[in-house]
């Protein structure tokens, strides 16, 4: 047994080091890489700034106040404010966040109807951004078949910027706390009770969010792939000879 051991590991060894071999990089390689991740940051950075965009008119048209709009995480690459509101855009497009001012904490129903009338309130608000987003799937969509169809050749960017607009739309959905789906949830359950949680008990619900968050983010770098690749072909356009 353990001779048959050893004998699978020498047979295995050179694809190991091959697998641990260090890439090899040529100009051809570096450059392509440098524009899929320039495609990633823009691509990714005008989403969420559509979707948090969404979020933040739907509130306004309520006439609750914004705060903050954050699009991506980590350093500060700008800071504005407009009309009392901050936009602040950070280094990497993963994420994005609307900050309300606590209009409710001081201004709070304690009857039934008033909580639910301000879960309909987040609710509405959460509609825009998933609204903005899929309206922008849509009209890149009709400029890709517009263009496609003049030139009779295949818009790559164009199809991948729909089908990222899509995932996007379908990943928030997820009902984990730190998505549009899970902070939906979240609110009626807070509805429900007629209070919000503890402090305790608000942490322990997002470090789980987070954790749970985990499997579907590792999945959505699959789907990504995998609805990137469909887009590709779906519908594309023959070749004019």
């Amino acid at each position: 047994m353990l001779s048959s051991l050893i004998a699978r590991a020498a047979a295995r060894r050179p694809r190991f080091a091959l697998a641990l071999r260090r890439p090899r990089w040529d100009r051809d390689g570096a450059s392509a890489f440098g524009r899929r991740l320039a495609h990633f940051w823009f691509v990714w950075s005008a989403l969420l700034l559509v979707h948090e965009g969404g979020h933040a008119v739907s509130a306004w048209r309520q006439g609750l106040e914004v705060r903050r709009v954050t699009v991506g995480v980590g350093p500060v690459l700008w800071r504005g404010e407009r009309d009392g509101t901050q936009v602040v855009l950070r280094l990497l497009p993963v994420a994005g966040v609307t900050t309300l001012h606590k209009r409710h904490a001081t201004h709070a129903a304690t009857d039934e109807a008033g909580r639910w009338r301000a879960w309909g309130e987040q609710i509405v608000t959460l509609g825009g951004g998933i609204l903005a987003t899929l309206s922008l799937a849509l009209v890149v969509a009709g400029v890709v078949a517009a263009r496609e169809g003049a030139t009779g050749t295949r818009w790559r960017w164009g199809r991948i910027l729909v089908a990222d607009a899509v995932v996007l739309t379908v990943f928030n959905f997820l009902p984990v706390p730190p998505l549009d789906g899970g902070r939906a949830v979240f609110a009626a359950v807070t509805a429900l009770r007629g209070a919000p949680l503890s402090g305790d008990a608000l942490f322990w619900v997002q470090a789980a969010g987070l954790a749970l968050a985990i499997v579907p983010m590792t999945l959505w770098t699959r789907w990504t792939a995998r609805i990137d690749a469909t887009a590709l072909w779906w519908g594309a356009p023959t070749p004019r000879p």
